[in-house]
C-alpha cells in the first residue's frame, strides 16, 4: 500500500515545477494522468528534444510513474473528452498565465460545477490576482521582486542566479505540493474540493524567513556578504584550495568554529568566532592561505572527522556519486526494457511505513492515449476519429 493510493491526478503542468508537484504524488501512489497538447511542450520543443524520444522521457523523473495522454483543449471535441476525464479525478494541476484556463474553458469555476469535490492547482507566476497577474516572467524574475536576487552573490559584485532552485522547484514546486496536500485532508472533512493558488513570488517571500525576520527585527536591510548567511564571517564561507576547487564550512556554533581551528593548528583564529564585520576580512584573509595548502579532497579526508562543520564544494557529476548520497538512495538505477539501466533522482521523503516507489519510468508523450480513451468509454472507431479530426492523439 502506498499513501496516495486511489488518488486521481490531471498533470496540465507541461513541466517543472508543478510538474515536481505531481511526480510526488505519483511516487507515493496517486495515479497521474499528465495530459500533453499535440505540439509537445514548448521548452522541450525550443531545446529541440522531440516529444517522443523515449530515452529523454524515461531519464526525466518528472515523467515517472505517469500516464501520457495528448489531449487538444482548442478544439471542441478535445475539450468534451478532457471534461469526461476531469468528473474522474481528485486533483488538477496546471501552471499557465491567469487568464488562459479560462479562455479555453477549463477554469476552476467551470470544472468544479461538474466535480465540486476536485481540488484545482493553479502555479503562476504572481498569483492569480493582484496588479501583476498577467505578467509574463521566469524563476530570476520572482527571486528579483521577492527580494531574494539582492542576497545571492558576491559583496561587491552583481546578484547571481541560483540556477532554477529557489522560486521554481523549493518555492512554487514545492509549496504547491503542500497545498495539494493540505486541500486533500480538507476535502476529508468538508467532502468539497478548492481551488489552491500557487504563486512563484508568494513562495520564495515564504522561503527568506531568516533574511525578513532581521529586517522586521531590527529594521535594517540585509545586504548580500554583510550577513552570517551570505559570507560575511570568516567561519561561514567558502575557500579555494591547492587544486583550484573550493571548500565550504560553515561553524556557526562557537564549539565547531573552535574544533576546526585546533585541527588546522590555527587556535589564533578562534576569537574571531565573535569578532567584528571588520575583523572577519583578516580572518577571511588568513583561512584562505590555510586552505590553499591542501587540496579540497585532501581538506575532506582530513577534516569530516574532527567534528566541525565542512564540506566539499562538489559537482553534479561527485554529488551523484558521493557515498552519503548513494547510501541515502537518493541515486537510483532503473531497468528499462529498450533502454537498460538509467539513473534516476531518488526519493527525499522517505517514509517507514508507505514509501514512495518507482512504478515506471517516464514514457513518450502520448503513449497512454489509446487506453486511457477506452477507459473513459470511448469505442475504438470514436477514438480513430477523434485522432483524425486533431482531437487527440
Amino acid at each position: 500500500m502506498q499513501a496516495l493510493d486511489g488518488i486521481t491526478v490531471l498533470d496540465l503542468a507541461r513541466g517543472y515545477p508543478p510538474a515536481h508537484s505531481t511526480m510526488f504524488l505519483g511516487d507515493f501512489g496517486a495515479r497521474v494522468i499528465k495530459v500533453d497538447p499535440p505540439e509537445g511542450n514548448i521548452m522541450e520543443r525550443q531545446a529541440g528534444i522531440d516529444p517522443k524520444d523515449e530515452r529523454y522521457a524515461a531519464l526525466n523523473r518528472l515523467n515517472r510513474n505517469k500516464e501520457t495522454v495528448i489531449i487538444n483543449l482548442r478544439s471542441e471535441e478535445g475539450l468534451n473528452v478532457f471534461y469526461r476525464l476531469v468528473k474522474k479525478v481528485d486533483v488538477l494541476v496546471e501552471g499557465f498565465r491567469p487568464g488562459v484556463m479560462k479562455r479555453l474553458r477549463a477554469d476552476y469555476d467551470t470544472l468544479k460545477n461538474m466535480n465540486p469535490r476536485l481540488i484545482y492547482c493553479s502555479v503562476s507566476g504572481y498569483g492569480s490576482d493582484g496588479p501583476y497577474a498577467r505578467l509574463p516572467g521566469h524563476d530570476p524574475c520572482y527571486l528579483g521582486i521577492a527580494g531574494a536576487l539582492s542576497m545571492i552573490g558576491p559583496r561587491d559584485g552583481k546578484p547571481c542566479n541560483p540556477s532554477n532552485y529557489l522560486g521554481d522547484m523549493g518555492g512554487a514546486a514545492l509549496h504547491g505540493l503542500i497545498g495539494i496536500l493540505i486541500a486533500l485532508i480538507a476535502r476529508e472533512k468538508t467532502g468539497q474540493g478548492q481551488f489552491v493558488d500557487i504563486a512563484y513570488t508568494d513562495a520564495v517571500i515564504s522561503l527568506m524567513e531568516y533574511d525578513i525576520l532581521s529586517y522586521l527585527y531590527t529594521g535594517t536591510i540585509s545586504r548580500r556578504g554583510e550577513t552570517y548567511t551570505t559570507g560575511l564571517p570568516a567561519w561561514s564561507n567558502t575557500y579555494k584550495c591547492k587544486d583550484g576547487e573550493y571548500f565550504v564550512i560553515a561553524c556557526g556554533e562557537f564549539q565547531f568554529w573552535k574544533n576546526l581551528c585546533q585541527a588546522i593548528g590555527r587556535e589564533d583564529l578562534i576569537p574571531y568566532h565573535s569578532a567584528s564585520p571588520q575583523e572577519q576580512e583578516e580572518g577571511i584573509r588568513e583561512l584562505e592561505k590555510v586552505f590553499l595548502t591542501k587540496t579540497r579532497d585532501e581538506w575532506w579526508e582530513f577534516l569530516k572527522n574532527k567534528d566541525t562543520c565542512i564540506a566539499p564544494v562538489n559537482n553534479i557529476s561527485e554529488a551523484l556519486s558521493d557515498p552519503q548520497m548513494r547510501h541515502r538512495q537518493m541515486v537510483l538505477e532503473m531497468n528499462h526494457p529498450a533502454l537498460g539501466m538509467l539513473k534516476q533522482i531518488g526519493f527525499p521523503v522517505k517514509l517507514s511505513e508507505t514509501p514512495a516507489q518507482i512504478r515506471s519510468l517516464g514514457k513518450a508523450v502520448g503513449s497512454d492515449t489509446q487506453r486511457i480513451m477506452e477507459e473513459l468509454g470511448y469505442s475504438r472507431e470514436d477514438v480513430q476519429k477523434l485522432g483524425q479530426e486533431g482531437a487527440i492523439g
